[in-house]
C-alpha cells in the first residue's frame, strides 16, 4: 500500500488580535525559531485606544497633582486657624479674670464675659481640631481612590499595549513554515487560521489500508516502509476506523 510523509506535529497560526496584513517576514518554506515573527499586522483601533488612555492617564494625573496642592493649602488653612484659638492662651486670661473677680477686682459683668469668651474658644477649638481630623481622613480615602484609579489606568494601558504587540504572529515552535495564506493589505480576524508550521524534529506516515483488514489493524503493530531504497520499522500508533472508497 501507498502511505505519505507527513510531520510529526503540525502547528496552526492564528493572530490573537484582528488587523490588516502589513508585512510578510517569512516566506513559505523557511526555517522558523519558536518566537520569529511571520506576518505583522496593523490596527489602527488599538493606536487610537493607547493614544486616548494616555492622553486620560495625564489628565487624571495633573488633576491629582492639582489636587494634592489644593488639599495642602487647606490643611495649612485650618491649622493657621486652630493657632488662632491658643487654648492655653485663652484658659490663662480666663483663669486672671476668675482670680480678679474672686478679690472683687472686677465687676462680675465682666467675668461672666470673659466666662463665655473661654468656653466659646474651647467649642470652637473643638471643633475646629474635629473638622481637622475629618479632612484628614477624607483627604486620605480620596487619594488612596486617586491612586487606585491611576493605577488601574496604567494596567488598562499595559493591557492595550500588549494586544498590540499580539499584532506580530510569532511562530509557536521550531520547524518549518508550511502553508501562509495572506496578502499584503488583507483584513485578518482573531483566531483566524493563517498558515501552520511543520516540526521536522520527527515524521509519520499516513497509510490508507483495505477495509478487510479493518479488524487486524490495532494501535502497536509494527510495520514497514519503504522510500528511496531505504527501509524503517515503524509502529502503528493510531488508527482511524472510518471507512471511505473501501479503505
Amino acid at each position: 500500500m501507498d502511505g505519505q510523509v507527513q510531520p510529526i506535529t503540525v502547528v496552526q497560526l492564528s493572530p490573537e488580535e484582528g488587523g490588516i496584513v502589513q508585512e510578510k517576514v517569512v516566506e513559505e518554506g523557511a526555517q522558523v525559531k519558536k518566537g520569529d515573527i511571520i506576518v505583522r499586522l496593523s490596527n489602527s483601533n488599538l493606536d487610537l485606544q493607547i493614544l486616548n488612555a494616555e492622553a486620560e492617564l495625564a489628565e487624571k494625573q495633573n488633576f491629582l497633582r492639582n489636587t494634592q496642592v489644593t488639599m495642602e493649602q487647606d490643611k495649612l488653612t485650618n491649622q493657621m486657624e486652630k493657632l488662632q484659638y491658643d487654648m492655653n492662651r485663652a484658659r490663662r486670661s480666663f483663669n486672671q479674670q476668675e482670680q480678679l473677680y474672686k478679690e472683687n477686682l472686677i465687676a462680675k459683668e465682666d467675668y461672666l464675659k470673659a466666662k463665655e469668651d473661654f468656653e466659646l474658644a474651647s467649642q470652637k477649638h473643638a471643633l475646629i481640631t474635629e473638622r481637622l481630623r475629618q479632612d484628614s481622613i477624607s483627604r486620605t480615602i480620596q487619594m488612596d481612590e486617586m491612586e487606585a484609579s491611576l493605577a488601574n489606568m496604567r494596567k488598562n494601558i499595559l493591557l492595550i499595549r500588549e494586544r498590540k504587540e499580539n499584532l506580530n504572529v510569532r511562530s509557536q515552535i521550531d520547524g518549518e513554515l508550511g502553508l501562509l495564506d495572506v496578502v499584503l493589505g488583507q483584513s485578518i480576524n482573531p483566531g483566524q487560521k493563517i498558515g501552520q508550521i511543520n516540526d521536522l524534529s520527527d515524521y509519520k506516515i499516513e497509510a490508507m489500508i483495505d477495509e478487510h483488514y479493518i479488524d487486524r489493524v490495532k494501535p502497536g503493530l509494527s510495520a514497514a516502509f519503504e522510500r528511496q531504497g531505504s527501509s524503517f520499522d515503524l509502529t502503528v500508533r493510531k488508527v482511524y476506523p472510518e471507512v471511505r472508497d473501501g479503505k
